[in-house]
């Protein structure tokens, strides 16, 4: 029996020889950061996280609860968009301090029947009464920031049009989760620490998230939403009643969706918001939103098809990047060294500056023609200096005119004191789906119910998202009425020769893009497996304004992961960049869920981040 167990033992090790002797490459990219193995162990290629594989569905969440209300969605027979509006619904339950139930959703997804990638619109629409001057005036406030709420309508619209499931039936899991609770984790102690005074401001935020009493929140706490519950039960009875005077599947969730913008709580908004001196929002807001599906920004990189939300996100970022990219032997920069930042912060700050100039609300904006071009990418990407960093975020281009720099562009961004929005963090999380049929459902949602009033009685709130609005008139996203902002949530999906490969999403503002395409590139240049790829060190810039404001408070600021070496953080403070040292692990970062299909083989791949409580599923 023992000389079994030895012989059994030699062949398992002479197997990892052979599948290490098999990486040499991988090996040899990542081993000096020190950032795969659970123990940070050299001889170890295990990812922080196990691989999570299945070939009938894969998902992955900013939640282990919403994780599990998808697969329960998959292995009951729904499709990727069924398991993706339930796991969606589910995960703002439990994420109320960065994701309540209403804000924003951007969604991108791949229809295998439709053989084609479409998005959802999860931005909502500003109030009629936001007019510019009464931001330039009074400012932007928890209260006057208050967005209309776009997710609902993204998750009722699609389950009408690419799902299989009722409302009632998508709705069980995160309707059990507020009733019945989940337990406070690590994150959202953290909030409830760090949000405490802002809280405080509203009676009704009091009750909902001290119900120990203030301060006397702990880890394990059971968290319960029953107002909440009433909510979700109001619109299942709005569909259950359309049902029973014989209205047809899409019309029944017309009803349940119609519940929520002109019914009772649309009422109950109404009636807070007009409360407040400075309440924008009013009935008929809620009530005349409609979303829509709209195409999707596209671009290619080295033989993949890169997909992403239009200008009322930050996906165009994505290409104005890759595009550049393009122009650079990304090999031969080396992974992660001093010059593959270098380069790569100062394409991210170029595509930052053009974006805060160009890109917002599509409806509205006339965006450049030309902005997205390979031909205007290689313009820009001349900007690029191999020896010295930008202290400031760089100037915009001129797309029109194919020029690297435009004639109106400042020479400054930068500036001291404080912000115009001095509003706190609004935060994130997303979930990634794919199944068997060949379908990818790709979301980020946001807002939490902290700092803005809830609505008492019904267990959410209103995202403040218009803090992410400028004031600048000269801006694509400056404020005016009925108009989306272009919010930081941006999804992404790829395809690799016709078949999606990759979906991913994360949390973490302006860094989320910069975040996915540092995860990108591990994927598709580096030959890093999903697992591998989110755990690197990563590095995020912050030489531009943020999203929403005018002024670069952190010129020249770049931040580094200390799993990257001393050395690195020197050679890129000799080229004068502003290195901040991140930590091990930054939760800042960004927290990525991602799926992926191998396409050699098809098998599917869910990952997730471990900076944050992700959690992924498959089988």
């Amino acid at each position: 029996m023992r000389h079994g167990v030895v012989v059994a033992v030699v062949a398992l090790l002479l197997g990892c020889s052979v599948a290490l002797a098999q990486q040499p490459d991988l090996l040899r990219t990542i081993g000096p950061f020190k950032s795969y193995g659970h123990v940070y162990d050299a001889s170890s290629v295990e990812a922080m996280r196990p691989r999570v594989m299945g070939t009938h569905g894969v998902i992955s969440t900013g939640h282990y609860l919403a994780t599990l209300a998808g697969m329960e969605a998959l292995r009951k027979g729904g499709n990727a968009f069924d398991a993706g509006v339930s796991a969606a619904m589910a995960l703002k339950v439990t994420k109320m301090g960065y994701a309540g139930w209403t804000g924003v959703a951007p969604l991108i997804l791949y229809s295998a029947v439709e053989d084609r990638v479409i998005t959802r619109v999860g931005a909502g629409t500003t109030p009629a009464k936001a007019t510019l001057a009464h931001f330039q005036e009074f400012g932007k406030t928890p209260i006057n920031t208050a967005l209309i709420p776009a997710d609902v309508d993204v998750w009722l619209s699609t389950l009408d049009t690419y799902g299989t499931f009722s409302f009632e039936e998508t709705s069980a899991a995160a309707l059990e989760v507020a009733e019945s609770g989940y337990h406070l984790y690590k994150h959202q102690k953290g909030l409830l620490d760090t949000q405490q005074d802002q809280i405080l401001r509203f009676p009704y935020n009091v009750e909902f998230w001290f119900p120990n009493g203030v301060s006397n929140q702990q880890l394990g706490d059971l968290m319960v939403n029953p107002d909440l519950g009433r909510l979700i039960r109001y619109m299942r009875g709005a569909e259950k009643t359309a049902l029973a005077g014989g209205a047809s599947r899409s019309e029944a969730l017309r009803a349940a969706r119609d519940a929520f913008y002109k019914g009772e709580p649309a009422k109950e908004v109404a009636k807070l918001y007009t409360g407040f001196d400075d309440g924008l929002m009013s009935y008929d807001d809620l009530a005349s939103y409609e979303g829509k599906w709209m195409a999707p920004l596209h671009t290619t990189y080295r033989g993949y098809d890169v997909y992403v939300c239009d200008g009322w996100s930050q996906g165009p970022r994505f290409v104005l990047f890759l595009n550049m990219l393009d122009n650079f032997d990304v090999e031969a920069l080396g992974y992660n060294t001093a010059d593959y930042i270098h380069v790569l912060s100062q394409i991210i700050e170029l595509g930052m500056a053009d974006s805060h100039k160009y890109i917002g609300d599509p409806d509205v904006v006339d965006v450049p023609p030309a902005l997205y071009t390979k031909a205007y990418a290689t313009k820009r990407a001349e900007l690029v200096d191999r020896e010295h960093a930008f202290d400031d975020m760089p100037p915009w281009g001129d797309p029109a005119r194919l020029e690297s720099v435009a004639t109106d562009a400042p020479e400054s961004f930068a500036g001291a004191g404080e912000s115009r929005d001095v509003l706190p963090l609004a935060d994130t999380t997303s979930l990634s789906v794919m199944d068997s049929d060949g379908n990818l459902f790709s979301m980020t949602e946001s807002d939490g119910h902290m700092w803005s009033p809830m609505i008492p009685g019904w267990g959410f709130g209103l995202g403040a998202r218009m803090r992410q609005l400028n004031l600048d008139p000269s801006l694509a996203n400056v404020m005016a009425p009925n108009k989306r902002p272009r919010n930081t949530n941006n999804p992404v999906l790829v395809m690799k020769e016709g078949k999606p490969f990759m979906g991913l999403s994360t949390p973490g503002g302006d860094q989320q893009v910069q975040a996915m395409l540092q995860v990108l590139l591990n994927v598709v240049v580096w030959g890093m497996s999903p697992e591998h790829a989110i755990d690197q060190p990563r590095f995020g810039s912050y030489n531009f304004p943020g999203t929403g404001d005018e002024v670069n408070r952190d010129p020249g600021v770049i931040k580094l992961e200390e799993r990257i070496p001393q050395h690195t953080f020197e050679a890129l403070r000799a080229k004068g960049h502003d290195v901040e040292p991140w930590g091990l692990w930054n939760w800042h970062t960004g927290a990525l869920t991602v799926t992926y299909r191998d396409p050699r083989t098809g098998l599917m791949i869910a990952a997730g981040d471990v900076r944050r409580e992700t959690h992924s599923l498959a089988y």
